[in-house]
């Protein structure tokens, strides 16, 4: 099958709209260099009782079209070719006349690409510069220390030493205690939790910002017919509140009695690097 239009400027330069999630096709191999999010709109049924079924607007599917033109040189047995004819978008898995998948504009406005390949809920593109700033966070020991009336909590506590941050416990009658979280050490949350979903994908949540909402992705729930991603935004004064049985915290230390605590040395975090990134 000889390819289409490549380009190597191909980049999923479209923000999520409202209602839409990211999501990644499976790359043929870990580590892929070329590997890209994409924002859709879930339908609420698996494929396979594991794959979502993703839903995309025009733009958006034009860049998916430009991504596997670029990446099917990699594996042409795992990756197909697409264009779009007028206002269909056709998928090509092969060279014969029943390889050729014609997908043709939906209802709502968007293309149906759940019967094409395995489609998983992600987060927003893992560029050179999302990994760097990912690991600035890390590095910053000024967000390890608890203030004045915050606790060390844990979503790991099998590694407490590494996985506490800081927050505020806030108390309900009759409800579990929720962690409260400064923006600056929720993005830290979020940060160590996705640097270890990446390693391990099975016992750690995929945890991102989208503009100031935090963005929850559960590392079993995501194969869940209907299930959608987890948007927490802040309070009244900015605050994440994680309040919720998908993501639970202990506590790791007793309420601080009011002392500032100095910064410490922050613990030695390994680099993320582009082939960790590529890991599901």
């Amino acid at each position: 099958m000889s390819a289409l239009t490549t380009t190597r400027d191909s980049s999923a330069d479209v923000d999520l709209a409202a209602g839409e999630h990211w999501v990644e096709l499976v790359p043929a191999a870990h580590g892929e260099p070329h590997q890209l999010s994409f924002p859709a709109v879930i339908e609420p049924r698996r494929r396979h009782g594991l794959w979502v079924r993703p839903r995309l607007r025009r733009e958006v599917a034009e860049v998916v079209c430009e991504w596997l033109n670029l990446v099917y040189p990699v594996d042409p047995d795992w990756y197909p070719l697409a264009r779009f004819e007028d206002d269909r978008l056709v998928v090509f898995t092969g060279d014969a006349a029943h390889q050729r998948h014609e997908i043709a504009l939906g209802d709502d406005g968007r293309y149906p690409l759940g019967e094409m390949g395995r489609w998983f809920l992600s987060g927003p593109t893992r560029t050179p510069a999302l990994l760097d700033r990912r690991e600035e966070v890390l590095r910053d020991a000024a967000r390890r220390p608890p203030r004045p009336g915050e606790t060390l909590v844990t979503c790991a506590p099998g590694n407490p030493s590494r996985s506490g941050f800081p927050a505020r416990i806030e108390t309900r009658p009759g409800q579990a205690w929720v962690p409260v979280f400064r923006p600056e050490i929720a993005e830290a949350v979020a940060a160590w939790c996705t640097t270890n979903h990446v390693r391990c994908p099975d016992e750690h949540p995929l945890v991102h910002f989208d503009g100031d909402t935090l963005v929850h992705v559960h590392q079993r729930w995501r194969a869940r017919d209907s299930y959608l991603p987890w948007r927490i935004g802040p309070d009244a004064d900015g605050n994440y509140p994680i309040a919720g049985d998908e993501w639970a915290f202990e506590a790791v230390t007793e309420k601080s009695e009011g002392e500032v605590h100095e910064a410490t040395a922050a613990p030695a975090w390994p680099r993320l690097s582009e082939g960790d990134a590529g890991s599901l």
